[in-house]
This record gives structure tokens, C-alpha cells and sequence, in this order.
């Protein structure tokens, strides 16, 4: 997720069977569906500088906007327990950093509304992932990303603005499966160092680096980062696989949480690798270890909420896909919104990569509340249980 969390999950439902295979080439999934906004018609491009008075602003995703029939409520209070800066150096290393298996992404996934914004039309910013090599690449986007980005104060108005409480950043560290060096863990340090009232910082480690790796989950503690990301597909390893384990042994003593994609994924790697069962494996083996499952588990949720049941240190993260298909009948979310309402509503959290979902933290905290849940629930869902988790409560 830092650079490349661009991969993180869609949900790729269809409206009725006969939607499938409508559309030519790799799209061939319903993007409003799957809760990704429909594509931009050619007349409107969704992603611009915050300086066009022409196009839809960048900053307007971060802006809350009030939804007069519903009735947020005076204690309504969010925790993000995934989510993106908007910073030029962030915006900079989501498309420089991304590891070609994911470029994907880009032009069949999230490119129609983020690539017009750029300046680049989707297949052009894929072929400049495929053809250029790092350094070239972000010399080629920083410009518009430069008038993209926000400044880190004005972000951090904009969360007090729309009721975010706290929110955890995150890095990732991909540099051995994907071949290319992110940001260092040192930058978000540096952050939670300047608002450490406003944010926890999530370190990026690679297990196929070995004992560097494990030296490096102490060195971010010592720098005040409170957790450690992995995406098992980038390196083909399931979750329970030796390579993992001397980190969360190093992660279980020092009492900080550990997220891991386990969802489905539309790069050129496997998604098997991220059943959840394996990390029913690892809760087992290290029970005194935090584990979140990101994005859900979808689409095995049945095997993800029986894991979670029987494992009290598994937390279930929905970020990555639009909260309100978790409530649709037919989209495979019933069984977490079913245990979610009752035996897990203790152990969901509320994530919202907004930087791809289209929408602000707000909107997005809305349309859980919008979900058939019980009110306390939801306020467990989108505050209580990562306050919790993270000790503020």
C-alpha cells in the first residue's frame, strides 16, 4: 500500500449473469457493481489539479460533504484503519514505486478514473510502468502530481474536518518480487513523529530479505511505527510460510499488529497464496500476535469469518471496496455482515484507501452507516474496535 496498494481489492460482482463478457478485452467485470464508480463519460475527467475550476478537484474527495437525510449523530467518530497520504511524494511513488505484475491495474482497474486526472489516458500510464525504468518514470509524472498533491497540514484539517479521529498510514516493501525501492518507512515515520495525535504508522518489510528484514521491524519501532504490511501475492508465499515467521515473532514482542492482504487480486500473481485459512495457521502459532486480515477476505468469507471466530487475535479490514455492496444481496459480503452485526462486531475494522475509492473518508464512513447493522455496530465498526485495538480505548 504505500506505492503499490494500488492493487488493493475490487470486488467483482455482476448485476446478472448476463453481464458478463459484455464488455471486450480484460474489462470484463461491472465497475459500479464491484463499487467502483462508473467510468468518467470523455466530457468529464474526475481526477484534476486543484487549480481547474473545469474538472472535479483531487481536494473535493477530501472534502466532507453533508448528506442532509442522514443523521450522523454527535458522537460519530472515525478511525481509519487504512489510509492513503495525498503528499507529492506519496502520489509520486503510488505510480513510480508500483511493481510491474501490478501496472494491470491501472488500465483495467482503477485507470479510467485516475489516468484523465493525470494527464495520461489509462494504456499510456500502463506502458510508461512496462517501458520506463524508475528514475525516468518519476521524473515524468512528478509535475502533475506536484499540482495533485495536498500538503500534509491542509490533510490533516481535512481529517479533523470530516470527523477522522485517527487514521494509520501504511508502507510497502516490495523491492525483491517487484525489483524497485519505494520510500523509505523513514518518511512516515516522520509523520506520525510531526502528528503523532493524528496518525499510526504502518512499516513496509520484505520477508524474502531475511534477518535485514527483521533489523528493520525493530529499527521502525524505534522510529515510532506501530505495525508491519505485507502483500503475501507479491511473493508468492502464504502467510504461514517460514519466511513470515521470525517477523512475527519480532512483531508478537514488541505488541504491535500485523496487516496482510488477504483478498483477491488482479495482478499477474496468484490468489491463492491469501485464503484466509493459512492465517487461521499463523493466529494459532502466535497467539499472543495482532493479525488483520485486509480487505476482508473476499471472496472466501465464509472460511474468513469462521477463522476469526475461533481466533480472538484476527481483526477483519474492509477497505478497497465500496461499503455499500457489503449490504447487497448476492455480492458474497453476507456472512460478514451477518457475524459482523453479532459474534465478530468486536473484530471488524473500518479502512478506506480513499485515494482510489472516488470518494472522501466521510462519504465513505456514511455508507456503512447506511449498512444493515446495528447502530452501536457501526459505531464499533468505524471507531470503537480500532481505538482498541491500537490502545486508545
Amino acid at each position: 500500500m504505500v506505492a503499490q496498494e494500488i492493487a488493493g481489492s475490487v470486488c467483482p460482482a455482476y448485476d446478472k449473469p448476463s453481464d458478463r463478457g459484455l464488455r471486450p478485452g480484460p474489462k470484463l467485470f461491472n465497475q459500479t457493481a464491484c463499487g467502483l464508480p462508473s467510468p468518467a463519460p470523455p466530457s468529464l475527467k474526475i481526477w484534476s489539479s486543484p487549480l481547474s475550476t473545469t474538472m472535479v478537484s483531487f481536494y473535493d474527495v477530501t472534502r466532507p460533504r453533508k448528506r442532509k437525510h442522514i443523521n450522523m449523530g454527535e458522537n460519530y467518530k472515525i478511525f481509519d484503519a487504512l489510509c492513503y497520504l495525498p503528499t507529492e511524494d506519496v502520489l509520486v511513488d503510488l505510480v513510480a514505486s508500483m511493481p510491474r505484475p501490478l501496472a494491470g491495474y491501472l488500465r483495467n482497474v482503477f485507470g479510467d478514473r485516475m489516468g484523465p486526472g493525470l494527464g495520461f489516458q489509462p494504456d499510456e500510464l500502463f506502458q510508461m510502468i512496462m517501458s520506463m525504468d524508475q528514475e525516468t518514470l518519476k521524473k515524468a509524472v512528478r509535475p502533475k502530481m506536484k499540482n495533485l498533491a495536498m500538503p500534509l497540514a491542509d490533510f490533516v484539517v481535512r481529517l479533523e474536518e470530516m470527523g477522522v479521529e485517527k487514521a494509520v498510514i501504511f508502507n510497502m516493501d516490495e523491492e525483491t518480487p517487484g525489483g524497485k525501492k519505494g520510500l523509505p518507512n523513514d518518511y512516515y515515520a516522520e509523520v506520525v513523529r510531526n502528528y503523532p495525535e493524528k496518525f499510526v504508522g504502518f512499516a513496509g518489510i520484505d520477508p524474502l530479505k531475511g534477518m535485514a528484514a527483521v533489523r528493520e521491524v525493530r529499527r521502525c519501532y524505534d522510529l515510532g511505527l506501530r505495525g508491519v504490511c505485507f502483500r503475501p501475492f507479491m511473493y508468492g508465499l502464504p502467510p504461514n510460510h517460514a519466511k513470515f515467521y521470525p517477523l512475527y515473532t519480532v512483531c508478537a514482542e514488541l505488541d504491535i499488529p500485523v496487516w496482510l492482504h488477504l483478498s483477491v487480486n488482479y495482478s499477474t500473481k496468484t490468489m491463492e497464496v491469501e485464503r484466509p485459512i493459512y492465517l487461521d495457521i499463523v493466529a494459532q502459532d502466535f497467539p499472543e500476535l495482532k493479525l488483520i486480515a485486509g480487505h476482508g477476505g473476499w471472496p472466501w468469507l465464509n472460511e474468513m469469518v469462521a477463522v476469526a471466530l475461533r481466533n480472538e487475535n484476527i481483526y477483519i479490514e474492509i477497505s478497497g471496496y465500496l461499503p455499500r455492496y457489503l449490504g447487497r444481496p448476492g455480492s458474497g459480503w453476507e456472512p460478514l455482515i451477518s457475524y459482523g452485526n453479532t459474534l465478530l462486531q468486536d473484530k471488524v475494522l473500518f479502512g478506506s484507501v480513499w485515494l482510489l475509492m472516488g470518494l472522501s473518508i466521510k462519504q465513505l464512513a456514511e455508507e456503512v452507516r447506511r449498512l444493515p447493522l446495528k447502530e452501536e455496530v457501526k459505531h464499533k465498526w468505524l471507531y470503537k474496535n480500532a481505538a482498541r485495538l491500537f490502545g486508545l480505548e
